[in-house]
């Protein structure tokens, strides 16, 4: 059988629906078209529809999966293994399988690692990244995703004719599951040291969710001492230039660049300081009364 680091397999039908001729068109690939140094299965259709007229139109393309499903359940079996890799490993299982067990429900979970309801229990026991993913290894996950996709190699090769071959070495390929023999290791002593019993795993979570509401509190103070503190600046600075005789109607003080504006507004009925007051008060001004720093200008 000739070899091919590309396996590539189409089937078309034809069918009719409310009186309009439609054509599907199958197909079942593992290929490395994403160019990201690793080989993925993918099953996707075109659809096209006959007009009255006769004249054939696109009428939709991709996963199309219940369609697939309906039209060609022979390739049916491809359908939970698109997207994933030759090894059988959907995308990133680490971090999107934990994201889905934390986050979305059961069904969403378990269709996503193709695990039974068993093996989903014994996941959600699971804290944490590096638990999660020994738990895919120990409990035999990957080994099974491996075995799937091998079958489906398998009878792609024999519906193809090509025999696949993997132009990448393994340690050339990315987006690879592994688990070390050290990663093992850690995680058995925490499981062997009781890291990763209910109590603890509780434990950790009420004292996670204490120093959550304890930061969230300094946070609320710091915003609010902040604003405490540019509110007395800004008073210490008015009262300064109300106190020297200088009327604070027409005076705005910028605490982002610690500047205080004399006749900032051209509007009729906020009354100006002349520029001799304006020079008078610079004069007379005790800077160590003040912000450090301070500026005054008139417009």
């Amino acid at each position: 059988m000739e070899t091919s680091n590309r396996l590539s397999y189409s089937k078309t039908h034809l069918f009719a629906e409310d009186g309009t001729q439609y054509k599907i068109i199958a197909k079942v690939s593992l290929d490395g078209d994403c160019k990201n140094g690793m080989y993925d299965f993918s099953i996707t259709a075109d659809i096209y529809e006959k007009r009255k007229n006769g004249r054939i139109v696109y009428a939709g393309g991709g996963c199309c999966h219940e369609e697939i499903q309906k039209r060609f359940p022979e390739l049916a079996k491809f359908i939970p293994l698109h997207l994933c890799n030759h090894y059988g490993a959907p995308m990133y299982p680490e971090a999107n399988g934990f994201y889905h067990l934390q986050n979305s429900g059961k069904e969403t979970t378990i269709n996503y690692l193709r695990i039974t309801e068993e093996e989903y229990n014994a996941l959600s026991l699971a804290e944490d990244q590096k638990h999660f993913k020994y738990l895919l290894f120990s409990l035999g996950i990957v080994e099974r995703w491996k075995k799937e996709a091998d079958t489906l190699i398998s009878e792609l090769e024999t519906l193809s004719g090509l025999k696949w071959e993997n132009p990448y070495k393994p340690e050339e390929e990315r987006f690879t599951l592994t688990l070390s023999d050290e990663e093992r290791a850690n995680i058995e002593k925490l499981i062997k040291d009781g890291f990763y019993t209910k109590e603890n795993i509780e434990k950790r979570k009420e004292e996670a969710r204490k120093a959550a509401l304890i930061k969230k509190r300094a946070d609320i103070c710091a915003r609010y001492d902040k604003d405490i503190a540019k509110a007395e600046r800004e008073k210490k600075v008015m009262l300064y230039i109300f106190d020297s005789g200088v009327s604070t109607e027409n005076v705005i003080y910028y605490n982002h660049s610690n500047t205080v504006t004399f006749n900032w507004s051209n509007l009729s009925y906020y009354k100006r300081i002349s520029k001799e007051d304006f020079q008078n008060f610079l004069e007379s001004v005790d800077y160590s009364k003040l912000p450090e720093g301070i500026k005054f200008e008139i417009k």
